[in-house]
């Protein structure tokens, strides 16, 4: 049987997403990215990779036997001094000059498919992680769905140009916008920006218009719930069907209400 290739990045959702496609049937390799996997990966067969080594990478693959990859996981952005790309990444790199994350992300999926390598989407390995619909926790109110009103409309303007999934608004103001820094450091920098009289500030989260989740998906897990409450936001308005949950939902749910937390799938 054909092998599933998982690229890991930080965090538990790749070998979250890995166990779920074991119990799919999946024989899982794991290819983790030296200075960014940093999950415990024992019970799967794992190659080390770096980053910048696309060629040997997708050579490694075909070696393994693998026919489809996911990417999983966050990845820190290195400096090109850093990444040291061999050969295969700097065609992409070269190609995507000027035209986005996305446009990368898509280079990179395409080069896989030259060696018979699918790209396939964190969703549909562990369809029981994505976003319900409706609220999960807490209630909203007339104020709190204009601001998430607001949020959308924000993303959907910000999409097309490649920015962010993540927005903040609080009493009818943009707050902040996630940028390049990610969800996580968004959160810790808006803390002296929103005001504690004001109504509750909302996080909205979405994906970006026409953003393949194949390569880039929208993830909240439990950091994201606590680095919200700690940071005074008390209502996140995720995409029902777009954003992946890295971490079992009734998990999720006990935890977003005793940090006193509103949590609705748009």
């Amino acid at each position: 049987m054909a092998r599933l290739a998982v690229i890991a990045g930080q965090g538990e959702l790749p070998v979250t997403l890995a166990s779920s496609a074991s119990h799919r049937g999946e024989d899982v390799v794991i290819f983790a990215i030296i200075g960014q996997a940093d999950a415990d990966f024992s019970s799967f067969a794992t190659h080390d990779v770096a980053l910048g080594t696309i060629g040997k990478t997708r050579e490694m693959m075909r070696d393994a036997g693998c026919d489809r990859v996911v990417m999983a996981g966050k990845i820190r952005r290195p400096s090109l001094a850093q990444l040291k790309p061999d050969a295969a990444a700097m065609g992409l790199l070269a190609r995507a000059v000027g035209r986005g994350d996305d446009a990368l992300l898509r280079g990179i999926s395409a080069f896989f498919a030259e060696a018979g390598i699918e790209t396939v989407s964190p969703d549909s390995l562990m369809p029981q992680a994505v976003m319900p619909s409706g609220v999960l926790t807490g209630e909203i109110n007339a104020a709190a769905s204009s601001d998430i009103a607001l949020g959308i409309g924000v993303l959907e303007a910000l999409g097309g140009h490649d920015v962010g999934q993540g927005v903040i608004i609080q009493d009818a103001r943009v707050i902040a916008v996630e940028a390049a820094e990610g969800t996580d450091e968004m959160l810790r920098r808006v803390v002296p920006l929103l005001d504690p009289a004001a109504p509750p500030a909302v996080f909205v989260k979405r994906r970006k218009a026409g953003q393949d989740t194949r390569l880039d998906q929208p993830v909240v897990g439990a950091d994201t719930l606590r680095l919200a409450a700690a940071a005074g936001v008390s209502i996140l308005a995720l995409e029902a069907d777009g954003v992946l949950l890295a971490g079992a939902p009734d998990d999720l749910w006990e935890l977003a209400a005793s940090l006193k937390l509103t949590v609705v799938g748009l």
